[in-house]
């Protein structure tokens, strides 16, 4: 077996047609059809049944997704340790962290140690959505689920704490709702549908169940943005929304908090810049070890 073909395989599965697999690989279609042919070949099991849409994985095919994976994320953990030198306090270090956290606690948290370390290069993703572990993608992870699965070293570093928030200017036209069930008279700004399985939008469901927002937004960002202009009210992390002056709404409602979680993937962690960056990062978060915060 060439592991060459494995990312072929990945990226044929992932893309689900060999034109958009031959894009991401920058190679002509029947080199990658080939290689496919090849690899079934040399596993003796067919792993793509193609049809008139694209190609799906057969069960044999789904089977490999898991294992495949995380080789090609140790591959590329093995490439980048080969290119660099344990000793050098310089080069990137690959962060991803919740939306808000990353803006709000970590860049200007971050901000005295890169003037410090300026061979460091911070390189950081931020959003709603947890980075697929599997992948290996990032060196440091913060995350508000303990992940079950994955090559990262775990610690718990704090605890985020939610609640509702809305605008001064919103509360003197509409009043402040004084329980969960007067929120069907408010104007609640809500997750778009594909984003209805985030924490926060299922605490909303439970203590609001049908309760339809008046606006649905993809993003933190664009959440507080509107709270601020007096949209409406939202479930927003405190540590965001009171930096700001936005204020607290049904105090005695049942409170959402959740533990965070940092990671640091078991090949990255011998560097020594990625553990300069990791301790730097825990002291930036020293806030949020009070579970009241």
């Amino acid at each position: 077996m060439d592991w060459n073909d494995l990312k072929f395989f990945l990226a044929v599965a992932n893309a689900r047609s060999l034109s958009a697999a031959s894009g991401q690989l920058h190679v002509s279609p029947s080199t990658v059809s080939r290689r496919i042919e090849a690899l079934e070949a040399a596993l003796q099991v067919k792993l793509f049944r193609p049809h008139r849409d694209g190609y799906d994985l057969t069960p044999a095919g789904q089977d490999l997704m898991g294992p495949g994976e995380r080789a090609e994320a140790q591959m590329r953990v093995f490439e980048r340790m080969a290119r660099e030198k344990d000793s050098d306090l310089s080069g990137p270090v690959r962060i991803d962290v919740p939306e808000l956290l990353g803006q709000t606690v970590l860049l200007p948290g971050l901000a005295n140690f890169l003037q410090t370390h300026p061979d460091i290069r911070i390189e950081m993703h931020s959003s709603v959505r947890p980075v697929r572990l599997t992948g290996g993608e990032a060196d440091i992870v913060l995350r508000l689920i303990r992940p079950e699965r994955g090559s990262y070293r775990q610690r718990k570093v704090g605890r985020v704490v939610f609640g509702f928030y809305a605008s001064p200017a919103y509360i003197a036209r509409h009043g402040t709702p004084a329980s969960p069930a007067e929120l069907y008279r408010h104007r609640v700004i809500g997750w778009a549908e594909d984003l209805r399985y985030l924490t926060m939008a299922a605490w909303l469901d439970e203590l609001c169940p049908g309760l339809q927002p008046a606006v649905r937004l993809s993003s933190f960002s664009a959440q507080i943005a509107a709270v601020e202009q007096g949209l409406g009210l939202a479930v927003l992390p405190r540590f965001a929304a009171e930096k700001i002056g936005l204020l607290a709404l049904l105090q005695d409602a049942p409170k959402l908090a959740r533990d965070l979680w940092m990671l640091v993937h078991e090949q990255a962690v011998v560097l020594p810049r990625v553990e300069l960056v990791k301790n730097a990062l825990v002291e930036a978060l020293a806030s949020f070890q009070d579970s009241s915060s």
